[in-house]
């Protein structure tokens, strides 16, 4: 079966990369352990039925880059790489402990796989010089950026190269030398998007305890919101050896694809971190930035009691909220409630808590809150640029992305136009 599916992975590659992945593959210790027939065809299949929760392979941690160790370096240069790595995201991220951590992980992994694609002696160097970067905006040629409406998408795009530039240029300071800007930004972009947490179903919640890892294989899995596979950490103690754990979440037919979920994500991220984008994706949001300055007269009544319901909310920005897809911002509609309650209004409903807002408290405030919303959704909605005719990827994206905004927008504007 590892025969099997050696060949069959090696043939979507050029002969050059076929062979060097061939090497790794077969490279000891036996590290890939396939328990389940598999066919390839440009993804993974099951050859055969594959019952719920049976392992599909294993595949040890020794042959993948993790952000625990540094794999081929002596113990000096690997603190002196530990330390850097430390240094960079604490000066970058401040004290942001959870970011840093990520961070942190990230730039140990880049700087591994760096060292591994440069000198072809390490072991891991064949899976190394297989990382490649997925098509994500950071590398659009300017004509398509200069297509894009999407504020948010225009904001992701800058706010990650400016993070990239900051850590290429503290690398530099620390003397990482022989890495170009380029190099780098690819770089980051193939391993953030193949790296691991063992906890994609909760992109925005991060342990730890968890150990990051960028492993091979992990792209013959196609990405699916329902997968029929899944991932996990092993330890066996006979062997002393971690694997990556690929598993069947639920009974997989032959000649079903194998999916596992690389998070739930918006295309937005998705397309960002991994380069694809799915339809009708149920995890769509678009930022908006709402302006206040035509309405700035109904903060100074009431003040001191509106600020103390809006303490009791959860936002945190009053300017930049999140319009969805099929269902409505409820705490939006519940802070614009308070925002444009009157004195004359609340002189009518003084028992009024920060509850009450949860539903219409009077026609007049609604009237208020459905103005304001359809003014900002629709000086939005004027801003987009039509793009004919889409030709080659990037253009499909781009194109695909602000047909998903202007969805959400339309159906915003029909809901506060009822």
């Amino acid at each position: 079966m590892q025969e099997k599916l050696i060949a069959g992975l090696t043939s979507s590659y050029g002969s050059l990369l076929g062979q060097q992945y061939l090497k790794w593959l077969k490279m000891p210790p036996s590290y890939l352990r396939v328990m389940q027939s598999i066919d390839y065809r440009k993804g993974m299949y099951a050859a055969q039925q594959i019952k719920a929760n049976q392992q599909i392979m294993l595949i040890s941690t020794e042959k993948c880059f993790t952000s625990v160790e540094f794999s081929g370096c002596d113990t000096r240069k690997s603190q002196e790489l530990q330390t850097i790595a430390s240094q960079i995201a604490h000066k970058i991220c401040g004290g942001k402990v959870e970011q840093q951590y990520l961070v942190t992980g990230l730039l140990k992994i880049i700087m591994q796989v760096f060292v591994h694609q440069k000198d072809q002696s390490l072991t891991n160097s064949p899976f190394a010089n297989m990382i490649q970067s997925p098509n994500t905006p950071l590398l659009w040629p300017q004509t398509v950026i200069d297509l894009i409406s999407s504020r948010n998408l225009a904001s992701l795009i800058e706010g990650t190269l400016l993070q990239c530039q900051s850590m290429y240029n503290e690398l530099q300071l620390s003397k990482v030398y022989g890495l170009t800007a380029l190099e780098f930004l690819k770089l980051f972009q193939a391993v953030r998007a193949s790296l691991i947490c063992f906890n994609p179903q909760k992109p925005k919640y991060f342990d730890m305890q968890s150990v990051q890892i960028v492993c091979p294989l992990v792209y013959q899995f196609d990405h699916s919101f329902d997968p029929n596979c899944y991932l996990d950490g092993c330890y066996l103690s006979h062997e002393n050896m971690s694997f990556v754990d690929f598993s069947a979440k639920k009974q997989i037919e032959p000649g079903d694809k194998l999916t596992i979920n690389y998070g739930n994500l918006s295309n937005h991220d998705l397309l960002m971190r991994h380069g694809i984008m799915v339809d009708d994706n149920p995890y769509n949001e678009m930022p908006i930035d709402l302006d206040f300055t035509t309405a700035i007269n109904y903060t100074e009544q009431l003040f001191d009691q509106k600020q103390k319901w809006l303490r009791q909310s959860e936002i945190t920005n009053i300017e930049r909220q999140s319009l969805y897809n099929n269902k409505i911002n409820v705490q939006l509609l519940q802070y614009l409630r308070i925002y444009f309650l009157t004195e004359q209004e609340f002189s009518k409903n003084p028992l009024l808590e920060f509850n009450s807002f949860q539903e219409k408290i009077s026609e007049e405030n609604e009237l208020l809150v459905k103005q304001f919303m359809i003014q900002n959704i629709k000086n939005v909605l004027s801003t987009y640029k039509q793009i004919s005719k889409p030709i080659g990827k990037e253009l499909q994206d781009l194109y695909k992305i602000q047909k998903d905004e202007m969805t959400i927008l339309q159906n915003n504007l029909t809901f506060f136009n009822k």
